[in-house]
């Protein structure tokens, strides 16, 4: 899979652009604030929906103007295709187009593969386990687009059995209401913990063989899936399903008190282990940096491996990030595999790619192509 044209319309600090890409890498370098990582957002909102740095869509228009869009068009194994989407200010509801004809969000999604790097995914391992679990259903959603539906039902349950437990308290304990959205709780709920166990375990295997390459062996990287209802063994959905029942059943009375559902993946957590100790508490920044780059390595076999495409590769400043070997890692593992790959960069990082792809200056919302320096 490849991008083959990127078009915008009134997108961020983008008047208007019409962008042909190179086949495989393409590095955009310019000062801060002229544009470069809105072009990088642009294709992830073109591929998801969403912004990786907003939840506002309204912040993704030019100022003064009412709707933006951005078109990409593709080149996968099944041949060529244009998907489009657009946002207005004056409406949540965006527009999705597939070759020119309007697609419901479900049939639009997972056409445009990607892989992004930014800086701030360095927070996943030392942060909150809600941004583990962000990163991570992201991730799966990539590939298997009904995930996000499933995702976004269970949270619908957790949010209307929260109400009802707030609302009530201990009068909602016995209740029919109650027991309604238990039944669904633990049905969505264990479908999502299936899917999570499916994936990391793919996942755990293909960032070890990357992390150790990272390392020259001397250390050992394990991804788990630290479940609160149940032993990470039990995968069958009918175990999760009994388990996830048990452990409501349990809490019942705590839950009314505090007016939450305190058991669910909702509640569950990702955990990075170096040598056999937690990263969150004892990873250097050099060991957050090699376990994020050998998880993105692995993201990309993964996405491979389940969809039969190479995904396109967004790079995000990552290159001031990471020290020399780091790079060097990237540039042999990442950029010389033949993926497609979007850098941003400033003049100094440019050096690193001088024999590869193309160059483009990004100044003031314009972007402008040169040659790159052999």
């Amino acid at each position: 899979m490849h991008i083959e044209k990127l078009q915008l319309q009134n997108f961020r600090n983008y008047r208007q652009l019409d962008l042909a890409l190179d086949r495989y890498l393409n590095f955009f370098t310019g000062e801060n604030a002229q544009g470069k990582t809105n072009l990088l957002e642009s294709l992830v909102f073109a591929a998801s929906g969403r912004s990786f740095r907003t939840r506002n869509d309204s912040e993704l228009i030019f100022w003064e103007e009412n709707a933006c869009s951005v078109a990409v068009n593709l080149y996968r194994q099944r041949g060529r295709e244009k998907i489009s989407i657009g946002c207005r200010k004056d409406s949540a509801r965006k527009n999705y187009y597939v070759n020119g004809v309007a697609a419901p969000r479900s049939d639009y999604l997972g056409r445009l593969l990607y892989v992004l790097f930014v800086p701030d995914d360095l927070a996943v391992v030392k942060g909150t386990p809600r941004l583990r679990r962000d990163f991570f259903d992201s991730l799966i959603a990539k590939v298997y687009p009904v995930y996000e539906h499933l995702t976004g039902r269970y949270l619908r349950i957790v949010r209307q059995r929260n109400k009802l437990l707030r609302d009530y308290g201990p009068r909602a304990l016995g209740s029919s209401e109650l027991a309604s959205w238990n039944e669904q709780l633990v049905v969505q709920g264990a479908k999502i913990i299936r899917k999570r166990l499916y994936v990391l375990h793919r996942l755990s295997l293909l960032a070890r063989l990357a992390h150790r390459r990272l390392t020259g062996g001397t250390e050992s990287l394990k991804l788990s899936y630290c479940i609160g209802c149940l032993p990470e063994e039990k995968v069958r959905e009918a175990e999760i399903e009994e388990q996830l029942q048990a452990v409501i059943k349990e809490l019942a009375a705590e839950e009314a008190r505090l007016g939450q559902t305190l058991a669910g993946p909702h509640r569950d957590d990702f955990i990075f282990s170096v040598n056999g100790r937690n990263a969150r508490l004892y990873a250097s920044q050099g060991q957050q940096r090699t376990i994020l780059l050998a998880v993105k390595l692995a993201e990309v076999e993964f996405i491979k491996g389940e969809s039969g495409e190479l995904p396109v590769l967004l790079l995000d400043d990552v290159f001031s990030e990471l020290d020399a070997k780091r790079r060097n890692f990237l540039l042999e593992n990442f950029i010389d595999r033949q993926i497609q790959t979007l850098i941003t960069g400033t003049a100094a990082a440019q050096e690193l790619i001088r024999h590869r792809g193309s160059v483009f200056t990004v100044k003031s919302g314009e972007v402008h192509s040169h040659a790159a320096r052999s």
